[in-house]
């Protein structure tokens, strides 16, 4: 199948999937909601016993189960209890309560399936075990290739009715492969359905997702020279963008997808400018001494962080986009890069060079409160998940680089890589 294909069927696919879903009746609002805000969490004990089938079959329920699993691990909120399911039901079929209180969980996940040809019905539910209830039930009918995608889709809605938090189980990364040619890859964000994007045969850098999920912009070398362009992801075409004299880079969609940051060059050295989406010159954005590159957005598009050299070594500033003077926010190192701002608003994720190794940090938006959340290798290119609980980076520490998930506090961190690359960008959009 060629790329178009591939791309285009996807999206028809999540189409069809959100269209099949068939709502259970739900009882009254549950009082077992996490508090993702509160520092001392305590991450939520749930078990995820492998999923029931009524005959053998291609699909395992073992493996259904690890994607649930697998995805409530990663956002760092839930605490996955292994633990053997009590054998007897409780009447009209429910689950033993008593039985999955007594191993410690709070929240109980139950799937059943079966296979009809290429058809897939899947039906998972979520039980609160203290009150003895059901909380989020949904059926799925769809082609059994599609199984994952149909799990991410249920646990997305666990995240939600559990913590309050959107999921993005169905969101997907574009990074930049760690090969000659640097080419751009797009993969599930837990690092199966790799595609490459781009066969440029060139060096290709820096990727952003637009805010609907159906393009990518990035630099590449394609002309023999660094320009902007921009990648359909259902055509597979790419256009340039901008292929002005000089440097065309780190460009970046604002919050609205109208308009793109991006550094060019200025007389000698690259400063700040606005674009539209086709490559027009909106505004100058800064004018000091010094390199000014990679810029992202505040997620309500009124400010801008950047990184500049100006005072002697790459650090990490603010400017508002309506014009103002830029806000130095970096201090504690001489080496500071990689700015992403949080969809949450709060946070800015960045690259500091800590003890002699580049490592991932966040700091707030006003630049106080500096956490170092990476300590083994060389950690960088941070890049937020959309609902701002989870971050993408790239990292040696295993002798290649790899990228990288984890949670927002930075206890978890998992290789999600199948291939060697870097400069990871997270989709925007929740699927």
């Amino acid at each position: 199948m060629t790329g178009k294909g591939r791309y285009t069927d996807r999206m028809v696919v999540l189409g069809l999937v959100c269209m099949l879903l068939v709502s259970v009746p739900l009882p009254a609002a549950s009082k077992l909601v996490l508090d993702v805000d509160n520092p001392n969490l305590a991450k939520m004990p749930i078990a995820v016993p492998d999923f029931v089938s009524s005959q053998p079959g291609t699909l395992s329920g073992r493996d259904l189960a690890r994607i649930v699993k697998n995805d409530l691990y990663l956002s760092g909120l839930f605490h996955i209890v292994e633990a053997v399911p009590p054998a007897a039901s409780g009447p009209g079929g429910e689950p033993n309560f008593d039985g999955w209180s007594q191993t410690g969980v709070q929240a109980l996940v139950l799937g059943t399936f079966s296979v009809r040809g290429e058809e897939l019905v899947l039906e998972v539910r979520v039980y609160e075990v203290a009150l003895k209830k059901l909380e989020v039930g949904k059926r799925f009918t769809g082609h059994i290739r599609d199984h994952r995608l149909m799990i991410h889709r249920f646990d997305d809605r666990i995240m939600k009715h559990l913590t309050g938090v959107d999921g993005c189980f169905c969101s997907r990364l574009a990074f930049v492969g760690d090969a000659q040619s640097r080419e751009v890859f797009v993969m599930d964000y837990d690092g199966h359905g790799l595609r490459q994007a781009t066969r440029t045969g060139a060096i290709n850098l820096s990727p952003d997702w637009s805010p609907d999920g159906w393009s990518l912009i990035f630099t590449s070398y394609a002309n023999r020279k660094p320009d902007l362009w921009g990648l359909d992801l259902r055509s597979m075409r790419m256009d340039p963008i901008s292929a002005r004299p000089g440097l065309n880079a780190s460009g970046r969609y604002s919050p609205d997808g109208g308009a793109i940051a991006m550094s060019l060059t200025a007389k000698v050295s690259p400063k700040l400018f606005i674009l539209t989406s086709q490559g027009h010159i909106i505004k100058r954005l800064t004018n000091g001494m010094g390199n000014d590159i990679s810029p992202t957005w505040s997620p309500d598009g009124s400010a801008i962080a950047y990184v500049s050299d100006q005072p002697g070594t790459p650090q990490i500033y603010r400017i508002p986009v309506n014009g103002g003077q830029p806000t130095r926010l970096t201090f504690g190192s001489a080496y500071n890069t990689d700015p992403d701002w949080s969809p949450r608003g709060d946070l800015l994720a960045f690259t500091s060079r800590v003890n002699g190794r580049f490592q991932v940090c966040t700091m707030r938006a006003d630049g106080t409160d500096l956490r170092v959340l990476t300590d083994k290798g060389s950690n960088q290119d941070p890049a937020w998940a959309p609902n701002g609980r989870m971050m993408a980076f790239t990292s040696d520490r295993d002798g290649k680089k790899l990228i990288y998930i984890m949670d927002v506090r930075g206890e978890i961190q998992v290789p999600v890589s199948p291939i060697t690359g870097k400069s990871p960008a997270w989709s925007r959009n929740l699927e």
